[in-house]
Parts: C-alpha cells; sequence; structure tokens
C-alpha cells in the first residue's frame, strides 16, 4: 500500500454519545456469556475509528477485500454486491451510539448505530447512518503477503496464488469484528 493510499486511509475521530450506557450491556454480555468482557469502550473507539475510513475507501476503490480482518466474510459478500453505495463521499467523524447486546453463537455482539460525518465528491458536507453489530471475539480470513507453497508474492486482497493457484488464506482471532451492516 502506498502513502497516498494509507493517507487516504487515516483513521477518523470517534465517540461514543452515551458512554453511562456502557455498564449495563457490559453486564448483559457477562450474564449472557457467562463471563465479563474484556472489551473496552475506549478499544470499540478506536476500533470504529479505523473502520469506518477503511469502509469508505474499500467502497470508493471498488475493493471490498480492503475490508479483510476487521468485517466479517457476510459483510464483505455484502460490500461486494453493492459497490459503490457510499457515493465516494469521505469520512471525517463518527458518533456512536451504543443500542444494545446479545450474544450470538456464544460471541457477545453489540449493535451500534453510527452517525458518520463525510464530505461528498464537491466537499458539501452530509450525514450517513448505518447500524453495526460489533462481535467481540471472532475469527476472520484474511490473505497471505507471500504464497506458503511457491513463496510468489501475493497482491492485495488476493486470496489465490497467480502463479502456482494456491489457496493463501488464512484464518486470524480478532477482538472485535464487524459482524452486520445495515445502511440507511
Amino acid at each position: 500500500m502506498s502513502s497516498t493510499q494509507q493517507l487516504r486511509i487515516a483513521p477518523v475521530a470517534a465517540s461514543i454519545d452515551n458512554p453511562d450506557d456502557w455498564e449495563g450491556l457490559a453486564n448483559q454480555i457477562t450474564a449472557g456469556a457467562g463471563m465479563p468482557t474484556a472489551i473496552t469502550p475506549e478499544m470499540i473507539i478506536g476500533m470504529i475509528g479505523s473502520a469506518v475510513p477503511l469502509l469508505f475507501a474499500a467502497d470508493a476503490a471498488r475493493d471490498a477485500n480492503l475490508l479483510r480482518g476487521t468485517f466479517s466474510d457476510s459483510v464483505i459478500a455484502q460490500c461486494m454486491r453493492n459497490s459503490g453505495g457510499l457515493m465516494d463521499a469521505q469520512p471525517t467523524t463518527a458518533a456512536v451510539r451504543l443500542v444494545g447486546s446479545r450474544v450470538v453463537d456464544g460471541h457477545p455482539v453489540v449493535r451500534t448505530h453510527l452517525s458518520i460525518q463525510t464530505h461528498a465528491g464537491g466537499g458539501t458536507p452530509t450525514t450517513q447512518n448505518q447500524f453495526w453489530d460489533l462481535q467481540f471475539g471472532g475469527q476472520v480470513t484474511v490473505g497471505q503477503p507471500n504464497c506458503p507453497n511457491c513463496g510468489a508474492p501475493i497482491g492485495t486482497g488476493e486470496l489465490i496464488c497467480g502463479h502456482c493457484h494456491t489457496d493463501v488464506r488464512s484464518v486470524i482471532d480478532v477482538p472485535i469484528v464487524v459482524s452486520r451492516l445495515d445502511l440507511y
């Protein structure tokens, strides 16, 4: 990734509008999962501040593979099907509202509402609203930088070696993954 691309994917300022609700959600997670969560509001803010610009950059580049490692495979597939839906806007900030929590397949999930401030192509400020389900603990599929079979370099987002056709996917554990994304 070039330094120009890295500059465009710089984190945005994020904040939680209702931080006082975290204690109640954490208690729900503890009751539902049978153990307290290690995730903190600061971790959620950091993750969202980094994930929002990734989502917009992937949409603008029409390359949902940029989302690997942060978004679940089903969300990546959804973004591939709906490529271009974010209208090439650039995010500037993200305000997060904690909505609720539940346990899905043994993993705590916190529903969040994001109000993302953006600048459209002409610089016009806009707001995009989204719901994200944040799953605490999970596995995601990522590609490897070099083929484990032949050693050839693997391009960004590629999951199959172009030289020897080896599957270069790897499954990794992450602390937070976006398991569902609803745009409206």
